[in-house]
């Protein structure tokens, strides 16, 4: 299924049929389940296209800025082609060293995120928090958590380790950097 959300502007069906098409070759890369929801915006510099693909817990993000609106979206789906293609390097990679036998085992319940509008807060009283997210975390490995945060395009992951303890995992700018929180 195939969300579409312009921010901004009035989309009109040439663009829309132009995302349509484009993300059905994407569709062939991944299971059935898959849900795209894709938002354009109108930024100062043009037009910002962020795509992003739940299946069973997990998100993929692929994100682009052009001038124009068709530059935008060609730019995010060669964006979430190329992590998927990462990641199923990865996959493979992975299953050869651990036997892990499909994408969807792999990526089953890697977690999820509920926004929460900052201003139905009453909990946070502070003026610079502007948005607050909810995240149910998952158990993984280290390795897993790379991953998802890299499909996410993140800077740090949030999850709990397989010993139970909850860890951060963020980006340095050689590697990786792990808290794990007492």
């Amino acid at each position: 299924m195939i969300n579409i959300t312009a921010r901004g502007f009035e989309l009109k069906q040439g663009p829309k049929i132009g995302i349509e098409k484009e993300l059905k070759r994407v569709e062939k890369m991944l299971p059935n389940t898959a849900n795209f929801d894709v938002t354009l915006s109108k930024v100062t510099s043009g037009y910002k296209c962020d795509i992003t693909v739940k299946d069973a817990g997990s998100f993929i993000r692929g994100e682009a800025i052009a001038e124009r609106i068709e530059p935008s979206i060609d730019y995010a789906v060669d964006d979430l082609k190329r992590k998927l293609r990462k990641l199923k390097t990865s996959l493979v990679d992975k299953k050869r060293k651990s036997g892990i036998d499909n994408l969807a085992t792999a990526m089953d319940d890697l977690g999820y995120i509920i926004d929460v509008d900052a201003d139905a807060q009453t909990e946070y009283p502070s003026i610079d928090i502007k948005r607050t997210k909810r995240v149910n975390l998952q158990m993984m490995t280290d390795d897993e958590a790379i991953v998802q945060m890299e499909m996410l395009g993140h800077s740090f992951f949030i999850y709990i380790g397989e010993d139970g303890e909850t860890r951060v995992m963020y980006q340095r700018k050689k590697g990786y950097g792990l808290l794990i929180c007492e």
